[in-house]
């Protein structure tokens, strides 16, 4: 008897990026957001400098510079994020594929992990939406079949039916405290061992 062991290759393990790697890559896609960050934390400092030495004009001018640096950097990243948005296989939600295109220079490995577990992960919840999609069709239609062979047009806990006992019972207004008034006050029994004085 031959018997072959198949051992599997283990899986590459993702190289993580450092965070100086991530922020020269980060730099590299966007440069207006870093230097708008920095040119209204000078300008931030500035106002400072001119508010000890009380130059209130030069003050206020640069409080004006700061909020402008601080307006173009949100500006940046709105542009940045826009114009970074993934294109491609990657935009299309209709038919996610498990594919992940790995030609793209500025993907790294963990991107194109995270992006490959990201649609798998869909492909998964589509599988088992649809599942759950054919499970209540078939219930309705059972429903629908049982209806059909007992001759109602109304089913069990119908709105019709819960109506009618949500009625007959007081419905959700029993519990209101002004519902109870036209039922009997109650008083408290005493038992036979205790007296109904209260101490003082």
């Amino acid at each position: 008897m031959n018997t072959q062991v198949i051992v599997s290759k283990p899986h590459p393990v993702p190289v993580m990026e450092t965070y100086r790697e991530k922020a020269s890559r980060k730099f590299k896609e966007n440069p207006w957001v870093p230097l708008g960050a920095l040119a209204t934390v000078g300008a931030l400092v500035t106002a400072t400098v001119k508010m000890r030495r009380g130059q209130s004009q030069s003050f206020n001018k640069w409080l004006r510079v700061r909020v402008a640096a601080q307006g173009l950097t949100i500006v940046a990243v709105c542009i940045g994020t826009w114009g970074f948005r993934p294109q491609g296989p990657f935009s299309s939600s209709s038919s996610p594929s498990t594919s992940v295109d790995t030609s793209d220079p500025t993907l790294t490995r963990n991107d194109v992990d995270v992006e490959r577990r990201r649609l798998e992960k869909m492909a998964r919840e589509k599988d088992e939406f649809e599942e759950r999609l054919r499970g209540a069709e078939q219930a309705h239609e059972a429903e629908t079949g049982l209806r059909a062979t007992r001759g109602r047009k109304e089913g069990p806990g119908s709105v019709k039916e819960v109506g009618d006992a949500s009625v007959s019972n007081g419905g959700w207004s029993a519990w209101l405290p002004w519902s109870r008034s036209n039922s009997k006050p109650t008083t408290p029994t005493v038992s036979s061992g205790e007296d109904p004085k209260p101490k003082s």
